[in-house]
């Protein structure tokens, strides 16, 4: 991943001014347009590993294609530059990007077009969906994890990067939780991070999964109405397997 700094994540060394709504400012990859020169330097580094190994780069905080069409044109300066220098590298990179902001959801199918895998990740979608600063106490009952559009919006974009034949994987709280890793599976993922700790409870629900079932669970959760009925949906459907 590309650097991923910004809203709830910072470092001292790059001294960010103060803004009055970090998660709708400069973070991910539009830092990393405000600062080429220090995207530049990980694009190089990333490059100059390519030679030993598969690289992937993952772009964060994508909110068009316009955003797309740019980190591409500085890799490929960059590779420019390294090939003229006589550095080696490999041939061709894959370049995905996080999907992590509504607007790069709905355009799902525009977005397969220019790249080659995607993460959804699905703490900032929900936040940015439901507009909740997910980092506010006060907000917690307005952050809802298994409210039906996320679900709807996740499966939107499933539908049409997976058409396109690129791969989707799931990180976040929700790629780790054992009540939403059956729904995300209706959905079509097939690819989730979580956390070590989590391993166990999600390998025990889905090694007693069908995929017709979680199919049919994905279909209902989103006929459902609140966040409330998805979960006691779920929690009544896997009680068996959920330990």
């Amino acid at each position: 991943r590309t650097l991923d700094i910004g809203g709830d994540k910072n470092v001292p060394c790059l001294a960010l001014p103060k803004e009055d709504n970090p998660f709708l400012g400069v973070r991910g990859l539009r830092l990393c347009f405000d600062r080429p020169e220090i995207f530049q330097t990980q694009l190089r580094a990333a490059l100059r590993a390519s030679a030993h190994g598969d690289l992937s780069l993952m772009l964060p905080m994508v909110t068009n294609l316009d955003d797309i069409y740019q980190a591409k044109e500085l890799i490929n300066t960059v590779r420019q530059e390294m090939e003229e220098a006589g550095i080696p590298m490999a041939p061709k990179i894959k370049v995905g990007i996080m999907v992590e902001v509504p607007s790069v959801a709905l355009i799902a199918d525009l977005v397969a077009k220019e790249v080659d895998f995607v993460s959804i990740g699905t703490n900032d979608l929900c936040q940015y969906t439901l507009a909740v600063d997910r980092q506010n106490q006060r907000m917690a009952d307005y952050y809802q994890s298994y409210h039906p559009a996320l679900f709807r919006l996740i499966g939107y974009a499933t539908k049409h990067f997976l058409a396109a034949g690129k791969p989707v994987s799931v990180c976040g709280e929700l790629g780790g939780d054992p009540l939403a890793v059956p729904v995300l599976i209706g959905l079509g993922v097939r690819r989730f991070s979580m956390n070590p700790s989590s391993i166990a409870k999600v390998k025990r629900v889905i090694t007693h999964l069908t995929i017709d079932h979680a199919q049919e669970l994905a279909d209902q959760v989103q006929t459902l109405a609140t966040a409330g009925q998805v979960k006691r949906f779920l929690e009544r459907e896997l009680k068996d397997y959920i330990c």
